[in-house]
């Protein structure tokens, strides 16, 4: 992989034949494999199976071994190897029902499962491994993950964690590794864990609180209570600790992720995830794309507001995004890359046989994954100038995380409203960016748009008022600024420096176990008086602030959104170089720019979708993606689209990189007319 490229990622599966290592016809199988990734343009594989690690205790020197030969073979072709594993999951059967489902559900775990009885008696170095166990809340017994047929080791354990980084030690010194995904450090059982002694002792000495029984509803699930929010706390300090951990021992340099498929829902608190911790120890973005992309209603924009998150993230943080996709076939490995290369990320490209719940015999058709990538990848490896632009945007949407984490009981308090900016700047074709951080200047983001964040922090409130006095916009939604951090109130709302007296009308709030689960799904009402003068509900003010604006309305996005047209509002206030064509064109459109070029990525916004029909109906499980082989843009996407030129460009190609077009366009009074070829989807316009 050379320096500055973008990963173009294949899983490296290790199935139930390679577990027979050292054999040379294994050895010969991964030499074809590696042939085959190096053809298909791959520059980075990831393992992908003997993911629950401490499962193959007995067989790590043959593993790791295996690991190593796959890395050595790679290299030879400047290919990077990645493992990838799960740090805490451990698959536990107690009758035949229990492992049929842990084989028919994660037969790509390669769940190599000791039985009760034996591993009741498994130790590391004297330590028994049911010790590291975490223990449910409510029954008091270990938890039990029924969708992975699985127990988990708790992260807080001391024992356990020392043993963990002893594993990554030994692993990186005897496989030659190049990076790591260290899986599943999170609470995955959600609140009702974890109830072990280390847990209650942690909480003790740092918090100063004892964990109290779950029908306790003064604690449980009320925000009022400083002690729940220390719980809350202390689940997201527990998962960047571990991670911070494994960093230890990595080294600074070395590429760490973990696995996320979110960071924005309202219920994150509950599994303690949240990338705005992992990115703390680790230095690359893993983003997640769970499900089928597109959808089979042929949909792709369902997560765009937790990429365009992890995007920024890895933006803020100068670190490389990878965003990770399942498909079984050509046609669904193109539309992944062409997704991310619209998102502005690097791709990982995967199947997961295993979760099809189909026979060995019924997958011989099914592709290597280093098969599948060759379109999107080679085209993107022989024109590497085009995808390392950033985003032209100079329009931020701020996601505020202590609303997310200490406010939100369900996803109307905050959570719909930050993703229903997103879906409206997309759907209106604005190009933007999403912060973490407010920035103190306008130079970088000429608008900020900031969306029912009724929780800040004091650098927060600080760094608002330091970009409107610096010339910026904000053009802020619903209840913004009314607590701090932790959700207590704050001497002075942020709005009333303004003389803005802004009200939210809550719902009952009900204190249960698990947390928010006697809340009802509804959206609180805000209302606002500027001078004494009541506000309509949709209706905007615009404020001098300093140099800048303050644009503000009572509305909320996720109900009044196209009242608010708050894409008009940002147009009056940046400048484009490209005027777009109607919104019923059936075309997305993202604007990127390097130097004196701007890149143009376009694609499809609708397609029809179909599968491999008498292999989905072989399945016998059907809780994983499905065997999608044909996307075509949907016929509601026109054949002929015009862009308008706000400034002189002296040239312009055309490229369909999954068609293999590349021409010229003509420019003709600040104008492009672009036919469109019949199977292209995803195009990328040059400009210079």
């Amino acid at each position: 992989m050379k320096k500055g490229e973008n990963y173009r990622a294949a899983s490296w599966w290790i199935t139930w034949e390679d577990i027979s290592w050292p054999n040379e016809d294994i050895a010969d199988k991964f030499r074809y494999r590696a042939d085959k990734a190096l053809k298909s343009g791959v520059n980075m594989a990831v393992i992908y199976g003997a993911h629950f690690r401490w499962d193959f205790m007995p067989l790590w020197m043959n593993l790791h071994n295996m690991i190593k030969f796959v890395a050595d073979e790679l290299h030879q072709r400047d290919i990077l190897l990645f493992d990838h594993h799960s740090s805490v999951l451990t698959h536990r059967y107690s009758n035949q029902a229990e492992a049929e489902t842990m084989r028919r559900r994660n037969r790509h775990h390669l769940p190599f499962a000791p039985s009760r009885d034996i591993a009741g008696e498994w130790t590391y170095k004297g330590m028994k491994l049911n010790d590291w166990r975490m223990i449910d809340l409510v029954s008091g017994k270990p938890v039990f993950l029924e969708r992975y047929t699985a127990e988990q080791f708790c992260m807080n354990n001391p024992d356990f964690q020392k043993a963990y980084q002893e594993y990554v030690r030994r692993l990186l010194a005897e496989t030659g590794i190049d990076g790591l995904m260290s899986d599943d450090g999170i609470f995955y059982s959600g609140w009702t864990s974890c109830g072990c002694g280390h847990c209650r002792k942690k909480f003790m000495e740092n918090y100063g609180h004892e964990v109290p029984p779950v029908s306790d509803t003064g604690f449980w699930g009320n925000y009022q209570n400083e002690a729940f929010k220390d719980w809350i706390e202390m689940r997201f300090s527990t998962t960047r600790e571990f991670l911070e951990g494994v960093k230890s021992v990595t080294g600074k340099d070395f590429p760490l992720m973990s696995c996320c498929s979110d960071s924005v829902g309202f219920y994150l608190p509950g599994y303690g995830m949240t990338y705005q911790e992992f990115i703390k120890p680790c230095n690359h973005i893993m983003l997640e794309m769970c499900g089928n992309t597109p959808t089979l209603e042929g949909n792709w924009q369902g997560n765009f507001p937790v990429q365009m998150l992890h995007v920024g993230i890895g933006r803020e943080n100068s670190a490389p995004c990878l965003g990770l996709g399942y498909g079984f076939s050509e046609v669904a490995a193109d539309f992944i890359w062409a997704f991310n290369k619209f998102l502005g990320s690097g791709t990982w490209i995967s199947s997961i046989k295993g979760r099809l719940g189909l026979r060995d015999s019924e997958m011989l058709s099914l592709k290597d994954d280093a098969e599948l990538s060759g379109n999107g990848f080679n085209w993107e490896k022989n024109n590497p100038g085009l995808f390392d632009a950033d985003a032209d945007s100079g329009v931020a949407v701020f996601f505020s995380r202590w609303s997310r984490d200490f406010y939100g009981m369900t996803e109307q308090d905050y959570q719909a409203d930050y993703c229903k900016t997103c879906f409206e700047l997309l759907n209106n074709n604005l190009t933007f960016d999403v912060v973490t951080t407010i920035p103190l200047q306008p130079a970088e983001y000429k608008v900020l748009i900031v969306s029912s964040a009724i929780c800040l922090a004091a650098e927060e409130y600080a760094a608002l008022n330091n970009y409107l006095n610096n010339g910026g916009t904000v053009i802020a939604s619903g209840p913004v600024g009314y607590y701090d951090q932790r959700a207590n109130k704050v001497l002075e709302p942020w709005l009333e420096q303004f003389e803005i007296i802004s009200k939210t009308a809550e719902p009952e709030r009900i204190a249960a176990f698990p947390p928010w689960s006697k809340q009802e799904k509804i959206i609180p009402v805000c209302s606002g008086t500027y001078q004494g003068r009541n506000l309509a509900s949709t209706e905007w003010i615009e404020l001098n602030s300093g140099k800048g604006k303050l644009l503000w309305t009572p509305g909320r996005m996720q109900s009044d959104f196209k009242e608010l047209a708050i894409a008009g509002h940002v147009r009056n206030f940046i400048s484009e170089d490209f005027v777009f064509p109607p919104l019923d064109c059936g075309w997305q459109f993202r604007v990127f720019k390097k130097d004196n070029k701007s890149f143009v990525h376009v694609l499809a916004g609708k397609f029809d979708v179909g599968c491999m029909d008498e292999l989905e109906k072989k399945r016998r499980e059907h809780a994983g993606n499905n065997l999608i082989n044909s996307i075509t843009r949907n016929e509601n996407s026109s054949s002929r689209i015009s862009l308008e030129l706000n400034k002189d460009f002296k040239q312009a190609k055309y490229h369909a990189p999954l068609n293999g077009i590349q021409k010229a366009l003509t420019i003709s009074n600040r104008k492009i007319e672009i036919d469109i070829d019949k199977d292209a989807y995803y195009l990328l316009l040059e400009l210079e």
